[in-house]
């Protein structure tokens, strides 16, 4: 459905007999709306990839994403969005594709760049689609395309907690590679050991760092900094647990709000299920070697 100069319509309606429906296309018209889903409304539960290039959305149509809960692709680019507010997108809490690049500042209304909230990715967390004695089937968010959006220090605490990355592109963003971002990085790469930063993406301050690839900025930094910038980056992450400790047997509790009294708990009661689970031990029965002698002689 694109280059069809459309509006506004509402998701949820729309499409409702189309019970079958994978891949929605709508790329290069003038959205502003495409429907915020009530009380009644029909979900389209097969929808996979949604592509929205092109339009003209100022936030992330986070109310009518409620509509699409098996979707997993997300394209945004080339909109006029501003923000990215907090859990902008936990209504679609298995998208593997986030794409909301290319939000310029030309296309800006009111001038600023794209401002991500702390709290943005907070919902993405990697989720257990299946489980089997000694195996666990997960699946969470792998990409983050943030490319050509006019970023200087991009807010990315929010996707600590979320080891399933493998691709994060800032690319085209004049980035200040101070203490903050190369922390936070950091603590990205150690927490998704399989993540890659766009080999093209390149800082454009400090004068020291201008020009380097942040790649390279990452290989020569040291978490030794006097420029005010700190290195404790993101000290107080901002997403809750990852995933309810009843219902998971993961051991990664990266990212997770757990206080030192609940962590005492947890140890205190899982010394209580061991001790309680171990079978006593079977007494020895022990004959006196003295006594026998004195028999033996008698």
């Amino acid at each position: 459905m694109s280059h069809n100069r459309l509006v506004k319509f509402k998701l949820s309606t729309v499409f409702r007999h189309l019970t079958r429906l994978r891949v929605l296309r709508m790329r290069y018209n003038n959205l502003v709306d495409i429907g915020s889903p009530t009380a009644g409304d029909h979900v389209l539960p097969t929808v996979q990839e949604l592509d929205l290039t092109g339009n003209e959305f100022d936030r992330v149509p986070s109310r009518a994403l409620e509509s699409l809960p098996a979707l997993r692709r997300l394209i945004l680019r080339d909109n006029r969005i501003n923000l990215v507010g907090a859990s902008a997108f936990a209504s679609s809490a298995f998208l593997e594709l986030v794409d909301i690049g290319a939000n310029r500042v030309s296309r800006s209304r009111d001038g600023g760049p794209l401002t991500l909230d702390s709290q943005a990715f907070c919902g993405l967390e990697p989720r257990a689609l299946s489980r089997s004695p000694g195996m666990t089937d997960w699946t969470g968010l792998q990409q983050v395309r943030l490319d050509h959006n006019g970023l200087t220090q991009p807010e990315l605490c929010s996707l600590l907690g979320v080891w399933t990355l493998v691709d994060v592109d800032l690319a085209g963003n004049p980035l200040r590679c101070d203490c903050f971002l190369l922390a936070t990085l950091r603590r990205l790469t150690d927490t998704a050991v399989g993540l890659r930063i766009d080999h093209g993406t390149q800082c454009a301050s400090p004068d020291r760092l201008a020009g380097q690839t942040v790649a390279e900025a990452l290989r020569q930094w040291q978490p030794t900094c006097d420029d005010g910038g700190g290195v404790h980056a993101c000290d107080e992450v901002p997403c809750a647990m990852p995933l309810p400790l009843a219902s998971s047997s993961l051991p990664f509790i990266t990212g997770s709000t757990v206080t030192p009294c609940a962590c005492a708990v947890a140890v205190v009661c899982a010394l209580v299920r061991i001790v309680a689970s171990t079978p006593p031990r079977p007494r020895r029965l022990c004959t006196c070697r003295s006594t026998s002698l004195k028999t033996a002689k008698s």
